[in-house]
């Protein structure tokens, strides 16, 4: 691609009008990208938490770790690329073809790319590129959410019983207790039923969860009391 075509497929897909070609040039060619892919992933990283961090004003510092490495995984930047069809401007030995190109390999270059935006064009042009291609503004948590219901939200909480217990003591409440309250099914396929309770807000909260093994039936009942924690708050 030559240089016209290119600056023209940048602006295009970046919204970005470059002012040195030569570090876009460098960004989509094997191996060159190497050392702007490890700026631009640093450069991602930051955008992202700054985002997080002035977005959410919630004390679970699980929660942003968890977001932001969804954010910035190799699957998530790879998708990216894809979507803006990167593999079809990437600079590749005459050895080799383009239906090689790995998604491991358009990932580092969205990095590298990114690292290029951010050397050519400052620090706000490239948190803006950052937030419209990896769509920040949609980022919601299980507590807050625009455009889904509570129930729908918390079937996302990869692990709920730390969830719970960090959302409690937000309140400054002790942790819920699970007891065994049912064991059914035969004796090497047990099926267990736990129960979650707290305190909240003056009521006294419970729920049963149920599953094998026994680490799944509490986690279902604690999945079960966070929504009523939730609807208490």
């Amino acid at each position: 691609m030559d240089d016209k075509n290119l600056s023209q497929w940048i602006q295009i897909k970046f919204g970005v009008i470059p002012k040195d070609l030569s570090k876009y040039r460098m960004a989509i060619t094997t191996r060159q990208y190497e050392v702007l892919e490890f700026f631009g992933d640093s450069i991602l990283g930051f955008v992202v938490s700054e985002y997080l961090v002035k977005k959410f004003t919630i004390d679970q510092p699980g929660w942003f770790t968890e977001v932001k490495s969804k954010v910035v995984e190799d699957k998530n930047l790879s998708l990216i690329a894809r979507g803006l069809n990167l593999s079809s401007i990437v600079t590749i030995p005459n050895t080799s073809s383009k239906e090689q190109i790995s998604d491991r390999v358009v990932a580092d270059i969205l990095e590298a790319l990114i690292g290029a935006i951010y050397l050519d064009q400052g620090l706000d042009k490239c948190r803006e590129v950052i937030s419209r291609l990896f769509k920040l503004n949609e980022i919601t948590t299980p507590f807050i959410s625009k455009n889904r219901n509570i129930e729908a939200s918390i079937l996302n909480v990869e692990n709920p019983i730390s969830t719970l217990q960090e959302l409690l003591a937000k309140y400054g409440i002790s942790p819920p207790e699970y007891f065994e309250v049912g064991r059914t099914g035969a004796d090497h396929t047990p099926i267990f039923t736990i129960r979650a309770t707290c305190q909240f807000k003056g009521k006294y909260l419970t729920a049963d969860g149920s599953g094998r093994p026994k680490q799944k039936a509490k986690n279902n009942a604690a999945l079960k009391l966070l929504l009523l924690v939730l609807k208490s708050e």
